[in-house]
């Protein structure tokens, strides 16, 4: 249960990153955590005592996925590809 735990936190965090590149690609430099953690799918009760927190995301944050070799470019579409 240990390593399905511990999958899942890791899981969670990557996805957590990965919204935040894209909000960050779109010029919102303050991330809301109560509503990522409802994005996320946590509660209202236990995101609610999230709702006074913030995180910046600033050149520091560009840094940081630069390192991880995250793209912060917009990925170029297939000519003929739906988005639904």
């Amino acid at each position: 249960m240990l390593e399905q735990d511990e999958f899942l936190h890791e899981r969670i965090k990557t996805v957590m990153l990965d919204l935040m590149a894209v909000l960050y690609d779109n010029g919102i430099k303050h991330v809301h955590m109560g509503a990522m953690m409802r994005l996320l799918g946590v509660d209202d009760v236990k995101a609610s005592a999230h709702d006074n927190e913030l995180i910046e995301l600033d050149e520091n944050f560009c840094a940081i996925l630069s390192q991880l070799n995250k793209n912060t470019a917009p990925i170029e579409v297939p000519d003929g590809a739906t988005f639904h």
